[in-house]
């Protein structure tokens, strides 16, 4: 949850910057479309990319989808607008459920934002008490000769607010009393014409608008510099209008300069007033009185291409196939439905299971009595816990496959041939996604009231990988079907390399320990569900071999043996979910 939050934030904040180098493009231009940029930014905090790529699963595309969007940039936006993902790690191995963990940081997190989007409210509300009690205390008000638009409703207020809009759905323009008295008639239909532009352009309900922005995201500075740049600009396009019906700048500069002198301005943004934003600034640009000018054909292109790829890339990112699975092919491939579709069969008095698919030297593939949910985990590198979505019998059908790639192919290219074998013969579409899953936390057990662990720090130096020797050291341990022993291994490469081989949930180290250990462990070798055909070959029984009689779990064993302990939590994976899928056509 937090990671997604953080993916948010982040994509919200690159398309803040994005918007705002378009304003620096349309700098000439007129103030209302850098408005409506920086609204654009305001909004899509409301808008996660999520949201965009949960239509995109649902939307079924043709089979050339590649050559409606390029897939450098889907791809790119994939990457890019989600860097904060924990990376889950490779495992196999079925173990119980139990109860979640508790998530403290979440917790203290959501109490903190509470608490300030409380405190926004309750300082706003306040404001607008004020702003109805001025209200309450209005009048009709209207000048003879002064000419005022049908439908505006026009009071006058005691005080000294400045003028301004009030109201969302039915606009007020409020006055203070004996503002006629203080302005000359040029001054304050210029002034009111201002206000009369704030109307007509629903500027209270746009500014309305961030000001919920501000109060969900208030601890975000870019949201408070979006709301500075959007007043900014809304004063900046009611002055270019005044001038454009006017054409006196001095007149409309004074009428300015005489209600700041005089009133005070209105303490909400969705308060439309005439003083907003650097009056200093405002000032000079009336004086100045520079025609602004129109957006050319190019600046237009630039931002419906730029607006068309902010909504549509997220949309193709997770909806076109991997672009791996395009890249390379085999040359020739045979994909025929197995005949023996249980994969088991009679040797002597014994049965036994024959199937499997491995990759070859030389970029050739070859299967048998394989299911094509291990074909989908074998091309992307995954266990069955790490695929979502496929029917059920992905697991169950069984088929041959021979294919063969060019000459000089690499066998490390196979992986990808066979991607693009899946969805040209199974009609495979897939995207990657992130959810939250249930994982397992290696933290430190606790035995008799004390933290473990139970472990001897190595001699030699700390090895993250597969590389820990095996043999090498001997630590005392009883004997067990599955005696692992290591040197130098740290609790990362234990984690998520040694222990997932077990797990049918990513595992991921949180004990907080440093350095190599040297261990032993001894535990229960259960049966690996969905392992199947997965790196080869393989020719087993179907019946396991009884248990030692002193084997234990992998979950005992932790504990008892190394003082460790897997803490079931929830938190990010990434998942290949199986958009589409079908049985294939005969050779």
């Amino acid at each position: 949850m937090i990671s997604e939050l953080a993916n948010h934030l982040w994509q919200s904040t690159l398309f803040a910057l994005g918007a705002g180098l378009l304003t620096l493009m349309c700098r000439k231009n007129h103030a209302g479309v850098r408005y409506w940029l920086w609204f654009s930014a305001s909004i899509k905090f409301f808008i996660p990319f999520t949201l965009l790529v949960a239509l995109g699963d649902r939307l079924e595309w043709p089979a050339r989808a590649p050559q409606i969007a390029p897939l450098a940039v889907s791809a790119t936006v994939a990457q890019v607008s989600r860097p904060f993902v924990e990376e889950p790690a490779l495992g196999v191995l079925a173990v119980p459920e139990a109860a979640r963990g508790v998530d403290w940081l979440a917790i203290v997190l959501f109490a903190v934002w509470a608490s300030g989007f409380i405190s926004m409210i309750v300082i706003r509300l306040r404001m607008w008490r004020h702003i109805r009690a001025a209200v309450r205390a209005s009048s009709p008000w209207g000048i003879p000769g002064l000419p005022l638009p049908a439908g505006v409703d026009v009071r006058s207020t005691p005080g000294v607010i400045e003028p301004g809009v009030v109201g969302l759905w039915r606009p007020v323009l409020l006055v203070p009393a004996g503002i006629e008295d203080d302005l000359t008639p040029r001054q304050l239909a210029s002034v009111l014409t201002h206000e009369l532009c704030h109307i007509r352009r629903r500027d209270n309900m746009t500014a309305a608008v961030h000001m919920i922005t501000e109060a969900v995201f208030w601890f975000h500075p870019l949201v408070w510099w979006i709301g500075s740049r959007l007043v900014d600009e809304r004063e900046r396009a009611c002055d270019q209008e005044v001038l454009r019906t006017f054409g006196e700048p001095q007149i409309y500069a004074e009428g300015i300069v005489n209600v700041c002198r005089r009133y005070v301005e209105t303490p909400l943004a969705c308060v439309s007033g005439v003083s907003g934003a650097n009056v200093k600034n405002r000032i000079r640009d009336i004086m100045t009185n520079r025609a602004a000018a129109k957006l050319s054909v190019g600046k237009k292109a630039v931002l419906a291409v730029v607006g068309t790829v902010a909504v549509v890339a997220p949309i193709l990112a997770q909806s076109v196939p991997l672009p791996s699975a395009t890249e390379l092919r085999f040359d020739v491939a045979s994909v025929k439905r197995s005949t023996n579709d249980s994969g088991k069969v009679r040797v002597g008095d014994q049965i036994w299971t024959s199937a499997g698919a491995s990759f070859k030297p030389g970029g050739t593939f070859e299967a048998v009595n394989a299911t094509v949910g291990s074909f989908i985990r074998l091309a992307y590198g995954l266990r069955e816990f790490e695929t979502v979505g496929a029917p059920e019998w992905v697991d169950r059908d069984r088929f041959d496959i021979q294919a063969r790639g060019p000459q000089g192919a690499l066998e490390s290219e196979a992986p990808r041939r066979l991607q693009s074998l899946l969805a040209e013969r199974f009609a495979l579409k897939v995207h990657r996604e992130t959810r939250d899953r249930p994982i397992y936390a290696l933290v430190l057990a606790r035995t008799n009231g004390s933290p473990g662990p139970r472990l001897r720090q190595s001699q030699e130096p700390a090895v993250d990988g597969f590389a820990a020797s095996r043999g090498r050291c001997t630590p005392p341990g009883p004997s067990g079907p599955i005696s692992m022993r290591l040197c130098g291994v740290t609790m990362a490469s234990l984690a998520n390399l040694y222990l997932q081989m077990y797990s049918d949930r990513t595992i991921v180290d949180r004990t907080g320990l440093t350095g190599g250990f040297d261990l032993a462990l001894h535990f229960e070798n259960k049966p690996i569900p969905g392992l199947g055909p997965g790196g080869g070959f393989q020719a087993a029984p179907q019946a396991a071999e009884p248990a030692a009689a002193d084997a234990v779990s992998i979950f005992t064993a932790l504990e008892e043996q190394l003082g460790l302990k897997l803490e079931p939590q929830t938190g990010p994976a990434e998942v290949l979910v199986i958009d589409h899928v079908e049985r294939p056509t005969p050779n």
